[in-house]
């Protein structure tokens, strides 16, 4: 009965995937992020250490308008007619952590993730038969790239009440992610020009709250986290702010094997270039997921696979003709382990 209960609702949420696969804008197609679904990680021993790693990744295919229905008089360069730009790309990220237990209180984060981005494009005419651009290399190339991005530094402050466990995660981004040129400052010249950041060029606060509480083999957490950044790097780009958080209520299965489902939001603002917001870069974008989540412990360490979906989505259309991005599934897999104790 317990996998039957689990197996239908689970169904029951993928099944609402279908009404949210893609979005009429085109905000992220250029440079596009995933939502961090941190989640709880709860108390930790005094001097113990967790060590953890998770591998999350999605795609993305956008389809979009370029060149100008009257070449005659197009400001593009160079000018060409009206064409799609048909694009497919894979972000993958893998993401490192360690915390230090200084107390039951207190305690030290560092989370370092290396990013891989990997696209694809392909250049149709309006009627769908293949096209070849006059500046096919300028915007958008069949590539991967891959380095560090930017690394967290945290501080957590917790503690139980009332059967609640509470904690809160203050702390910065560090910039170690690659940056790129003003891509549309290059773009409005013609010249080749990159639009992914795997970094913000920028030290960003960061904050983590987290709440969760055990009631016999019901398990329910609610966390959110936030990441400002609040001025330009040295090529005049800032960042977007982006807000996540959710809620999740699980159980156990059976032995130590576990799942849950859950609600996730997401939002970010638009990005900025030299203090202005570019009517055809990201312009900012929410989304409601849902996510299912199944665990396996052993001691102290965990493994945990977590699906996660849009339910609604919402991206917003500047002054250029909207396109439509599609990012139907979100996959993390997860591990954990703790030196020195176990969870109190």
């Amino acid at each position: 009965m317990k996998w039957a209960a689990a197996g239908g609702a689970a169904l029951l949420l993928l099944a609402l995937v279908a009404a949210a696969r893609s979005a009429a804008a085109c905000a992220g197609c250029r440079n596009p992020s995933m939502s961090s679904s941190r989640g709880n990680q709860g108390p930790l021993p005094e001097r113990a250490v967790r060590v953890g790693a998770s591998l999350t990744g999605t795609t993305v295919h956008v389809v979009h308008e370029a060149g100008c229905k009257d070449p005659v008089n197009c400001t593009e360069v160079p000018a060409q007619g009206l064409y799609l730009h048909d694009q497919q790309l894979y972000p993958v990220e893998l993401r490192l952590s360690a915390e230090y237990g200084i107390s039951e209180t207190f305690g030290l984060e560092l989370q370092v993730p290396f990013r891989a981005v990997t696209t694809s494009i392909e250049f149709t005419k309006l009627d769908g038969s293949p096209y070849q651009p006059l500046d096919a290399d300028v915007h958008h190339r069949d590539e991967t790239l891959v380095g560090p991005a930017d690394s967290w530094l945290l501080l957590r402050i917790g503690t139980l009440f009332q059967s609640f466990w509470l904690a809160a995660r203050p702390g910065v981004s560090l910039p170690l992610g690659r940056t790129e040129e003003d891509p549309f400052e290059l773009g409005d010249s013609g010249l080749r020009h990159q639009h992914i950041q795997l970094g913000s060029g920028t030290l960003d606060p960061v904050l983590v709250v987290e709440a969760s509480r055990k009631v016999g083999e019901l398990e329910l957490g609610i966390f959110a986290q936030a990441q400002a950044s609040l001025y330009e790097n040295s090529h005049g780009y800032r960042a977007p702010w982006k807000v996540n958080g959710g809620a999740s209520l699980g159980r156990t299965l059976f032995g130590n094997f576990g799942g849950a489902l859950g609600l996730e939001a997401f939002h970010e603002d638009a990005e900025r270039w030299k203090g202005s917001v570019r009517q055809d870069g990201n312009l900012g974008r929410t989304e409601l997921s849902g996510a299912v989540s199944l665990r396996q412990a052993w001691n102290a360490t965990e493994l945990n696979l977590a699906l996660r979906f849009p339910l609604w989505r919402r991206l917003i259309v500047g002054d250029e003709p909207p396109g439509t991005l599609s990012s139907p599934l979100i996959v993390g897999l997860g591990f954990t382990h703790i030196f020195g104790g176990t969870e109190p």
